[in-house]
């Protein structure tokens, strides 16, 4: 008999920026990070021959977390990634029934059958990492063994070895991030002895219970966004900037004194001008609601996407929005192939510089701008590849998905 631990990796981007994360390599957060030793220790104990990997950065740095305690290297196989969301792969999830209504309809209620064009299946990619179980399984036989994957790989697995039909996939529910299900094989056989057990974590680093997951199925109560590109010859959109703008000025510096319309009105334009998401209205429905403002035009720092203004609607914030926002600049800035993201805060923006620091943006230092003094928050976006940190990790097979 083989046991395996099978694990869901700790809290990444797309759990918080709520954005449709399948085989899109992101980040773990900042919260993921306090996580993760908790983990460790629910393994200090248990005997483990081997740890390994979905090839995702945000599987792989969770597997590290326990492999680094026991003194092993992680191994790394891309059999065990996420479901292939194809079409939709980063796209917020609040856009998706709006550009793709009938399927994401039927993801909602028959998740089983839904099938993204270019993407795959729950139950296709529960059956293909179940095989590559299987595969471990036989190759360790009689080891103990910790595999970290992901939350729809994991529920289709689960849905197969609880015996449920596809259609029965809802009775699985979702596992909170760093939840644990322990799986024994004796050939093909499987026997789930517990699975969704995340009773290692304390409540308030519940992944589920900061976002408002609150039932077994997983439906989330938090607000969620999307996104369109601002229009800078709609009359419409230019009086929505500049309610924006003022509201920006308002509250990092106390007034709209310093305002020049105009010239927020042409740096805004000129940004759109070089990409053309650079500036993208934040929506809740049919209401606008927040503004994303990137200075792509700002190419002193190469490697470097800067901020040009983040504003959140006063009824929004406190409901999880902040975070989204600042995914969306992440997302258009990766694309964009920068490293860091940098922001400048002015020094008596209490506000801002609390955000900043919750989102893991480090003070590079004071810069001396128009309106005052501020500080330079900066922080990493670089998702590294596996090639890039080859000497972490240890690569097996050659199924590169």
């Amino acid at each position: 008999m083989t046991t395996i631990y099978l694990i869901r990796h700790a809290e990444a981007e797309g759990n918080v920026y709520r954005r449709c994360h399948g085989q899109y390599d992101s980040l773990l957060t900042e919260r993921a990070y306090q996580q993760l030793p908790y983990l460790a220790q629910r393994f200090a104990d248990v005997p483990l021959d081997a740890v390994y990997a979905s090839d995702l950065y945000r599987a792989r740095h969770t597997a590290k977390a326990i492999a680094d305690a026991k003194g092993m290297k992680v191994r790394v196989r891309p059999v065990l990634r996420e479901i292939n969301m194809g079409d939709w792969e980063d796209k917020t999830w609040a856009l998706l029934p709006r550009i793709d209504p009938e399927r994401f309809a039927q993801w909602q209620t028959r998740s089983w059958a839904c099938q993204v064009p270019n993407g795959e299946t729950v139950i296709q990619t529960g059956d293909r990492v179940l095989e590559g179980l299987k595969q471990l399984a036989r190759e360790w036989d009689g080891a103990e063994l910790a595999v970290v994957s992901h939350g729809s790989a994991i529920r289709g697995i689960l849905c197969r070895v609880l015996g449920y039909a596809p259609e029965e996939i809802g009775m699985v529910g979702w596992g909170d991030n760093t939840c644990v299900a322990k799986l024994e094989f004796n050939g093909d056989t499987v026997h789930p002895v517990y699975w969704n057990d995340a009773s290692h974590l304390p409540e308030e680093l519940s992944t589920f219970a900061k976002i408002g997951w609150t039932n077994s199925r997983g439906v989330p109560k938090s607000v969620q966004a999307w996104y369109r590109p601002y229009q800078p010859e709609n009359d419409q959109d230019r009086a929505l900037l500049l309610h924006f703008a003022r509201e920006f000025y308002q509250n990092a510096y106390g007034s709209t004194e310093l305002l020049d319309e105009n010239d927020w009105l042409e740096q805004t334009d000129a940004m759109v001008h070089k990409h053309p998401c650079a500036v993208t209205i934040g929506m809740i429905d049919e209401q606008p609601v927040a503004l994303v403002r990137l200075n792509v035009c700002d190419e002193s720092e190469p490697d470097t996407g800067k901020v040009g203004s983040f504003v959140l609607e006063a009824d929004y914030r406190g409901t999880g929005m902040s975070g989204q926002i600042l995914g969306q600049a992440i997302s258009v800035y990766r694309a964009m192939g920068k490293d860091f993201l940098c922001a400048y805060v002015a020094k008596d923006n209490a506000r801002a510089r609390g955000f900043y620091d919750k989102y893991g943006f480090c003070n590079m230092g004071e810069v001396q701008k128009p309106e005052g003094m501020h500080y330079k928050m900066v922080k990493k976006i670089k998702v590294e590849s596996l090639e890039e940190e080859r000497d972490d990790f240890i690569w097996e097979g050659a199924d590169r998905l």
